[in-house]
């Protein structure tokens, strides 16, 4: 059976209704009716959870080898002119050819002015949807430590695991990666405005010792 006429606003959509792709205007699903102490009947509309709209883009790079003498940026996100940048999603691993494991600092800052000069590599941005416009970001990775911009302060700080290399055929050791949800809870994430702005992941300076690589995958949306 059909529903009764909705109220409709100026432009003649339903009040308290949501667009089906395909279909058009259809009334929203409550849940149990709830009554509160003032005798304030209410109830909770039925919802699901669905792939994120906002254009998102990835880019990753394998087995980075930072220079040996007191790295600091390795990997940066850079805003861009056109678009507002939200940092969502940051993964790393790593290995190692010495012969036992190395747990190594890493933070995740943020810069109010670009780095400069180093030597660095820009791996490839990739859409998630075929259909978004190309990525504006600019992501760099570095084998010579850049001149770092301007630091707002550090986001993060935490030791991870870098794996020992097999040694064997059948020596392959096993390791979690160090994951970071910055897009899966109501907190803001990591917000790039402007070319001017950066996310860096961080060594620290620590003495980096020949052999270690670093697997490192970085994901944004632009809106």
């Amino acid at each position: 059976m059909a529903f009764s006429s909705t109220p409709a606003d100026s432009n003649n959509i339903p009040i308290g209704c949501v667009y089906v792709p395909g279909v058009g205007f259809k009334a929203l699903q409550g849940g149990t009716l709830f009554t509160d102490a003032s005798s304030n009947d209410s109830a909770p509309v039925r919802v699901e959870e669905a792939g994120g709209s906002k254009a998102t883009y990835s880019a990753s790079i394998l087995g980075l080898a930072p220079i040996t003498t007191a790295p600091t940026d390795i990997f940066t996100l850079t805003g861009s002119a056109t678009k507002l940048i939200k940092v969502t999603r940051v993964t790393i691993s790593g290995s190692t050819t010495l012969a036992t494991q190395a747990v190594i600092p890493i933070a995740f800052v943020k810069r109010s002015t670009a780095d400069t000069a180093g030597t660095s590599t820009a791996p490839t941005i990739v859409p998630h949807d075929s259909n978004n416009a190309a990525g504006t970001a600019t992501v760099l990775a570095y084998t010579v430590p850049p001149t770092t911009g301007t630091l707002v302060g550090v986001i993060r700080n935490f030791r991870t695991t870098l794996l020992l290399t097999p040694q064997t055929a059948t020596d392959f050791p096993v390791g979690m990666p160090y994951i970071e949800d910055f897009g899966m809870r109501p907190a803001q994430p990591p917000t790039l405005r402007g070319v001017a702005q950066v996310f860096a992941i961080n060594l620290n300076g620590i003495a980096v010792v020949a052999g270690w690589l670093f697997d490192i995958s970085v994901e944004w949306t632009e809106e």
